[in-house]
Parts: C-alpha cells; structure tokens; sequence
C-alpha cells in the first residue's frame, strides 16, 4: 500500500504517519508538508524526527519526506507521477480563522490552489489505463458551520455562510 500525505508534519497528519507504520505491514509512505511557520516549525521538526524513529522500527515500510507546497502543481505532477500512491490523505491547509483576514493569499494558495492540484493528481492518475487512486481523504473543518448554533454539528447541517475566508475556502473544497 502506497499512501500520499499531505500536511504530514502537522498534528494529525504526523500522528497519521505514525500510526500507519505501527499498525501497517509493508506501508510506503510519502509525506509532504511546507513546514510554514503559522505554527512552531520546532514542532513540525521535532514531529518528523519521531515518524524517522518510528520508521526505522519497521524495516518492512519505507518513510519519505519531501518539503514541498501542494500549491505548486509540477512538484505535486511528479510525485503522483513517481510514487503512484494508492491512497491519498489531504490534510494541509492554511489553518486559522484571523490569520485569513490579514494573509488571504496564503488560504487561497494551499486550501484552494493546493487542493484542485491534488484532486486533478488523483484523477489524471487514471491516465493511460493505470490504476490510479483508489481513495482520497480530505479534513474539513468545523470553522464551514459558521455561526450555526445548533450543537453537536451534523453534515446534514446547513453550511451557507462561512463567517471567515478560512471557512469559505474549507466550504469550497
């Protein structure tokens, strides 16, 4: 199994990675993140030196990092292209709510742009009758419910106004 992750120097796609190589055999992972510094690159760092360890545990899967922003669609072309994942997580995305008001450039570059480079990855990973990819993963966000009252949320929820570009751009995807 070939797995492509995206943001995998944050939380949760860090967590991901180290969990798939515990509990999978034979998993070959590729991991790419921009290491941006909205959140403590130290941390991001720090993440990647634990999924190092934890791959060289587990001789029978492969680790490999590339740094790298999903906006940039030759650099997501040739990784699709070379390493032909299976299974696609997207997890990057410029995070935060105020952050959106004063950069707006950088939730339209990874959330929107980065986005529609790994979906047309996934579909054209069709082309030429090859197998392409057989599931892709995307994390929302509870910031798309906006001003929504009503607790727990649910999906049949109305999503209609985002009260953040953030929210708009995770509403888009």
């Amino acid at each position: 199994m070939r797995v492509l992750i995206s943001g995998a120097a944050g939380f949760i796609g860090a967590n991901l990675v180290m969990q798939l190589l515990k509990r999978e055999k034979a998993v070959d992972i590729l991991g790419i993140d921009s290491l941006n510094d909205y959140y403590d690159p130290a941390i991001k760092d720090f993440r990647l030196v634990e999924i190092e360890k934890i791959a060289a545990e587990h001789s029978d899967s492969k680790w490999t990092f590339v740094k790298g922003n999903i906006a940039e669609k030759a650099l997501i072309d040739s990784l699709f292209k070379e390493f032909q994942p299976d299974i696609v997580v997207n997890l990057a995305a410029q995070a935060g709510v105020r952050y959106s008001i004063t950069n707006p450039d950088a939730y339209i570059e990874s959330n929107l742009i980065g986005f529609y480079n790994i979906l047309e990855a996934c579909r054209h990973s069709y082309d030429n009758g090859t197998d392409g990819v057989k599931h892709l993963v995307y994390a929302s966000s509870s910031s798309v419910y906006g001003s929504n009252k009503k607790v727990p949320y649910s999906t049949d929820d109305k999503v209609d106004n985002p009260v953040s570009l953030y929210a708009a751009t995770k509403k888009s995807n």
